[in-house]
């Protein structure tokens, strides 16, 4: 008889860098002198071994095994077949048990009888919402099977169940072997055949969502074998509920559905052919007599259940090519269809559901009485891959006005998602139609069936940019009503009196209500009337990052402070930081966060910024959503853009005007100009004046240095303007990644390579390496003592003060190679990692280095050390063809970029309606 109560099997393979703290929090057990603990290491080549060795030597219940081949299902099965304890839990290598796991499903199996009991899972370093979970928080329960608790059949892993290996034994339950998802062929099979389930009411389990790209389940959709490994499991399980009662069936059906909607929705983007032909005929063998009813409630939505449709009616060109198949909405009864003509039971499958449509922008179209709306739709299911055949409206509510909408193709939501390309829209409404009052909006869908409408909800861009738009003597102010409805806000008698009176009355209610932001709401009120005598009649409030004073908008401000002796210029910047020195003298300097900061937020005329607005100018502890809901809309300040950088990427999906609510935006060169008008969305908000920081750009080389300024990477670092924010978990899960990184390789190797050291003695050169903002962190300690390269911090050396006195300038993708080679130094791009870069990074736009640049290109170290080298030998001179290239982008190199802009910003809070 065996002296464990629990046997607790830990597949391992090559986890070195997590198997301690797995280890040691098996090892913190409550009960764990009760545990038989089973180490299976399935060929580690790493240190995981020893570890483990060293940890069986340390206790006598611990045993480790050695096996080769299959898996992670093949170790844990090892792992079963040894135990000889009453009951069997597992956990993987790189996961971490609380301390009193195992003991609570230990008590929870003894006082119950249960064949499974299960416990809650929390995943970290950020937490996932799975649907079982709402089961948990209602205390310790038992169930008589699956089907009393549904939603449990979804939590398929092993590895926060603790089961009667009796059980197992008896009913033929054992992992798969080489595949993955091996978990759920006990997980999912011991819950089916359970006649009596245990829930612990407690966390018994945190697995760790690894971002170092080694973890079993990373890139799900894009690795192929996944595809034919979750199949396998979906024909296991359905020949299992061959001999299930109907509910156990009912349950098992919603995990079939639920668990391969993923892979059904993206198997024609990976393959073709037999082998797609071979996915379809397998999975219609599975869920072709599956009831519709069930598989609408296991699906996302419209989109997923599109492959189902394929599988129940046998249609393959529809789960092959559905862009080809759908390209028109039905309607019948008000609800839109991807499919007309489908029998009754089939009709749910084939409706648009989610039906939706966001407003991002409203302006007045300049020159014209007519106002456009600009937002994007949705039919779920239906690809958006081309303009759809029908009629598209937008209905004014109250006005009886109904007007054409025109289908847009938008580059920033094909990114977001292929099928959504064509998603955007427009729609011009007259002015002069408008009638007084609150009207509501509705995004129509016209066919020969009728028409099916949907209410506009607002987005965040319709937010930013929310403002009274006037038009002779007709007002409108964007707003919105309930949760999230758009609608607009309609005055016409007198020339203000009717707007400024409704717009009071609106302010009062505010107040009165306590509703969210009503303290500034009212400050705003009471001090409106004297703010122009102590703060200036046009308030433009100028920042960047919270502690910089460095970029386009210090220059900016500078110029406007001392030049134009612009009263109503402030300029916000955290209390403490290094870069208020460079404020010294200017005046109207404000510290963040301030009571002076945010009345300035309540009056201001222009918020002027070379990073996000929200991001860095909001005052602490004001929330964006309800700010821009409150008072954004109120105080109405124009938004300015002056960028931190030369926009030759495609940043559509974060930098769209739709998004960001920006009113004037700055380019230096007509190209950039161009893409910024036409692909992401700008149209006439786009001036080329030229950056104000490149007044400043005088060169003031000889004091042999080259200059590495590499970017940075979103996938290697929590950026700092990230709303989820960071915690040691997400920094150590970046850590890890950066670890392993093509990144970090270059830059080791690079700033260590014994021909450029050498070159750089020989030649009498300093190699500064000044990182990017924001991976400072990251590579801050990656240098030894070394004579001739040195680690340059942003906060002592201001970035353009390093590129001005710099003789020659190596980077990667970073756009201040746009600056250097503004200022004449010979430019070298090291872009060593252009997969991963434009995958995780950013995308391809209209610029190309090899083709547009400004210097040569190296995608290998040493083809970067070379041409570094080269540059060295040749006294750090620039060859003339790449100096025709500067002289055929820049629009302007005339040292009035400051005027230029000043000027744009005036003619836009004094009389421009955007």
């Amino acid at each position: 008889m065996s002296t464990y109560d629990v046997t607790l099997v830990v597949p391992v393979h090559n986890v070195e860098q997590y198997l301690g703290e797995c280890l040691d929090s098996i090892e913190a057990q409550t009960v764990f002198e009760r545990c038989e603990v089973v180490l299976v290491d399935n060929g580690s080549t790493d240190g995981s071994y020893r570890l483990c060795a060293q940890f069986a030597r340390r206790h006598a219940n611990v045993t480790v095994l050695v096996r080769h081949g299959g898996g992670a299902g093949a170790a844990r099965n090892l792992g079963m077949d040894r135990a000889t304890s009453p009951r069997i839990t597992f956990c993987d290598s790189d996961d971490v048990l609380p301390p009193t796991a195992v003991e609570r499903m230990l008590d929870a199996s003894r006082a119950t009888g249960a064949d499974v009991v299960v416990g809650a899972m929390e995943t970290f370093p950020r937490p996932t919402k799975w649907a079982w979970k709402h089961h948990f928080g209602k205390g310790d329960r038992t169930f008589g099977g699956l089907a009393e608790a549904p939603e449990l059949v979804h939590s398929a892993s092993a590895c926060n169940k603790l089961f009667d290996l009796t059980y197992l034994r008896s009913r033929g339950i054992r992992f798969a072997e080489r595949v993955h998802f091996e978990d759920a062929y006990v997980g999912v099979s011991a819950l089916l055949l359970a006649t009596r389930i245990a829930l612990v009411d407690a966390c018994v389990y945190r697995y760790r969502k690894r971002a170092a790209g080694d973890s079993t389940m990373d890139a799900i959709w894009t690795r192929r074998q996944n595809y034919w490994d979750h199949l396998q499991l979906v024909e296991y399980l359905h020949r299992l509920g061959a001999g299930l009662p109907a509910d156990s069936k009912a349950v098992l059906d919603l995990f079939l559905v639920r668990s391969y909607q993923g892979f059904a929705l993206r198997a024609p983007d990976l393959f073709e052919g037999a082998e797609l032909e071979e996915i379809f005929s397998r999975c219609r063998a599975v869920y072709r007599d599956v009831p519709p009813d069930l598989i609408v409630r296991a699906t996302a939505d419209a989109r997923h259940r599109v492959a189902y449709l394929a599988f129940v009616t046998g249609d393959f060109a529809l789960f092959a090519d559905r862009a080809a198949r759908l390209h028109k909405l039905s309607v019948r009864d008000g609800v839109p269809y991807l499919v007309d003509g489908l029998p009754q039971q089939l009709g749910e499958l084939a409706q648009a559901s989610p039906f939706t449509a966001h407003l991002e922008h409203v302006r007045l179209l300049p020159g014209t009485g007519m106002l456009r709306l600009s937002g994007r739709f949705e039919a779920s299911g239906m690809p958006l891959v081309r303009p759809l055949a029908g009629h598209l409206g937008l209905r004014v509510r109250g006005s009886r006005l109904s007007v054409p909408a025109t289908q847009v193709r938008r580059r920033d939501l094909k990114h977001a998602r292929t099928d959504t390309e064509w998603g955007g829209f427009t729609a011009d409404l007259p002015l002069d139609a408008l009638r007084e009052g609150v009207h509501d909006l509705e995004f129509v869908v016209d066919s020969e069936g009728g028409q099916a409408a949907t209410p506009c909800l607002v987005a965040a861009g319709y937010l930013r940019g929310a403002r009274v738009v006037q038009h002779g003597r007709t007002r409108v102010v964007p707003h919105w009503k309930g949760k999230n409805r758009a609608v607009l806000m309609v005055h016409g008698a007198g020339p203000g009196r009717g707007v400024l009176r409704g717009l009071l009355a609106k302010d009062a209610k505010h107040v009165l209500r306590r509703r969210p932001f009503w303290k500034q709401r009212l400050i705003r009120l009471l001090t409106k009337p004297l703010a122009p005598l102590f703060l200036g009649r046009e308030i433009w409030l100028f920042g960047e990052r919270g502690d910089t004073a460095q970029d386009n908008s210090w220059h900016l401000f500078r110029h406007v402070r001392t030049v134009e002796k612009r009263r109503g210029a402030y300029y916000l910047i955290r209390a403490g930081s290094a870069d208020r020195a460079r404020l010294s003298g200017l005046g109207h300097v404000v510290t963040h966060s301030s009571w002076k900061h945010k009345l300035l937020m309540l009056h201001a005329s222009a918020l002027v910024n070379s990073y996000d607005i929200d991001t860095y100018m909001l005052p602490d502890g004001w929330d964006r959503t309800r700010y821009l809901k409150h008072v954004n809309w109120r105080v109405g300040a124009r938004r300015v853009f002056l960028q931190h950088g030369v926009t030759d990427k495609d940043v559509s999906k974060g930098l769209h005007r739709n998004r960001t609510g920006v009113d004037l935006i700055l380019a230096v060169s007509s190209q950039e100009a161009r893409f910024l008008s036409e692909e992401l969305g700008y149209e006439e908000q786009v001036e080329v004046t030229g950056f104000p920081r490149f007044d400043a750009l005088v060169p003031d080389r000889g004091r042999r240095t080259v200059l590495f300024m590499p970017t940075w990477r979103a996938y290697l670092t929590v950026a700092s303007y990230s709303r989820d924010g960071g915690g040691s978990d997400a920094d150590r899960v970046m850590r890890d990644r950066f670890l392993t990184s093509a990144y970090r390789e270059f830059m080791d190797r690079f700033l260590n390579h014994p021909e450029l050291l050498a070159a750089l003695e020989l030649y009498d050169y300093t190699l500064d390496f000044l990182p990017h903002y924001e991976m400072r962190s990251m590579l801050g300690d990656m240098l030894a003592g070394r004579d001739r390269v040195r680690i340059v911090d942003q906060n002592d050396v201001g970035v353009q003060e390093a590129m001005r006195r710099c003789d020659l300038f190596v980077t990667d993708w970073s756009s201040t190679a746009f600056d250097v080679a503004y200022l004449g130094t010979p430019v070298v791009y090291a872009q060593f990692d252009a997969e991963e870069y434009w995958g995780g990074h950013y995308r391809k736009g209209y610029f190309d280095a090899r083709r547009d640049g400004f210097g040569p290109v190296g995608e290998t170290v040493d083809e970067v050390v070379g041409e570094v080298v080269r540059y060295l030998r040749g006294g750090c001179r620039r060859e003339p063809h790449y100096l025709w290239r500067v002289e055929q982008f820049f629009a302007h190199r005339d040292r009035q970029n400051n005027v230029r802009t000043s000027e744009a910003i005036q003619r836009l809070v004094r009389g421009s309606n955007h």
